[in-house]
């Protein structure tokens, strides 16, 4: 596998709200790798979750990343999302303290002209490309499959029914096995890559953060600056972290 080269910045902030920052963020720039992990809201050491999420993939696909023989599966991805799971439960069960600690997550590798990700919970992953700012990962919360059943025909509908927009059907650390989903894509001369808990997408409407994108015209620096500020000024009523990939094709 060849580790396609990447430029990230990433950050990540308590808010407005929280008392601690339970999310965690690892890029690595050499290796094509990005993590972001968002310890879930009323669990306990969300914090450790997110933080042992990151680790354990971490080391589970670094090996991987300096092998110029491996040849990458979506498969890879999902199981190296499987053992952060196993590494959240077998915490938990060596240190009562942790007890129903749990994380979302959302990974990419970034190899071979290709972006192979995986995710879990409401973390997310966008492409901006061409102009336009594309979703690529999709909500594992009640209220998206409420949409996806038809109940509601938008998000904002069901929140205006009442709907609570924070629960999630899927999380690292709630039961022994986990499913992942995953993807691959193809990357083009460029695209930018958004990985962010929903302390950012539900703070900033999307065109706001198209727009911030697109304004700041290829600088990572000041585009993440910019989207940390306006969802802290907009209420930053959770943690809010994000990291922003461009690839130097």
């Amino acid at each position: 596998m060849n580790v396609l080269p990447i430029r990230a910045v990433a950050c990540s902030d308590k808010g407005r709200v929280r008392e601690i920052n339970e999310d965690s963020v690892a890029v690595l720039e050499a290796h094509g790798l990005v993590i972001l992990a968002d310890g879930m809201g009323g669990y306990n050491a969300g914090e450790v979750a997110s933080q042992l999420a990151v680790e354990a993939i971490t080391a589970d696909l670094l090996p991987l990343c300096t092998n110029d023989e491996t040849t990458l599966s979506s498969q890879t991805i999902r199981s190296a999302v499987e053992v952060a799971n196993e590494s959240i439960l077998s915490t938990m069960l060596a240190e009562p303290a942790y007890e129903g600690m749990a994380t979302t997550v959302v990974v990419a590798l970034f190899c071979d002209n290709r972006v192979h990700y995986g995710h879990v919970g409401d973390s997310r992953l966008y492409r901006l490309r061409n102009g336009s700012l594309e979703q690529l990962t999709w909500d594992h919360s009640m209220i998206q499959a409420l949409v996806d059943e038809g109940m509601f025909d938008t998000v904002q509908e069901a929140l205006d029914a009442g709907v609570k927009g924070n629960v999630l059907i899927r999380g690292l650390g709630i039961h022994e096995t986990v499913e992942v989903d995953v993807g691959v894509s193809d990357v083009a001369p460029g695209d930018l890559y958004l990985f962010c808990s929903d302390g950012l997408s539900n703070m900033i409407p999307h065109q706001d953060m198209l727009n911030i994108l697109m304004e700041a015209d290829g600088d990572i620096n000041d585009a993440a600056e910019r989207l940390l500020e306006t969802a802290l000024d907009n209420g930053g009523l959770d943690n809010v972290s994000l990291a922003l990939v461009c690839t130097q094709l």
